[in-house]
């Protein structure tokens, strides 16, 4: 089966995205670490079946997130420049990009973290390391919900 037959098809079928926006629909990465990146976009791209952008640190996430609304944000907390605690203080702070679910994935992992995470805006916490199933159902249900900014 070819990619195009996975995001077109099964997958998308399966995460209950629109057909016909499935291919179409962005993840934007928020994470600095190489390995993390690769990992995260696998998922996202090979497991959910929709595009993924990573952006290596705070800057480059609000960047790509003006350049081209995603459909969703996972977003490392500590990133170089401005942190993900920033980052996500600053999109759920406009209102033309506070629609846009943010789910903070970390190796923080006191429970003041995850609050920290939530109070800031994001609208989940994975800490990592993560299963991998657990990761595709949490993004696939944020897509399948069609928010938009």
């Amino acid at each position: 089966m070819s990619n195009d037959a996975l995001v077109q098809g099964e997958l998308a079928d399966e995460a209950l995205i629109p057909r016909e926006t499935a291919s179409e629909a962005l993840v934007l990465i928020g994470e600095d670490e190489p390995d993390n990146q690769v990992i995260l976009q696998t998922v996202v791209e090979m497991l959910v079946g929709v595009r993924a952008e990573v952006a290596g640190d705070g800057l480059a996430v609000l960047a790509s997130v003006q350049r081209e609304r995603p459909r969703m944000i996972l977003l490392d907390l500590m990133l170089p420049g401005l942190d993900g605690f920033q980052v996500a203080r600053q999109l759920k702070g406009d209102p033309a990009t506070r629609a846009i679910p943010i789910v903070a994935v970390s190796a923080m992992a006191r429970p003041d973290d995850r609050e920290a995470a939530l109070a800031a805006g994001c609208d989940e916490f994975v800490r990592k390391p993560f299963e991998l199933d657990d990761l595709e159902a949490l993004i696939k249900k944020y897509l399948s919900n069609g928010a938009t900014a």
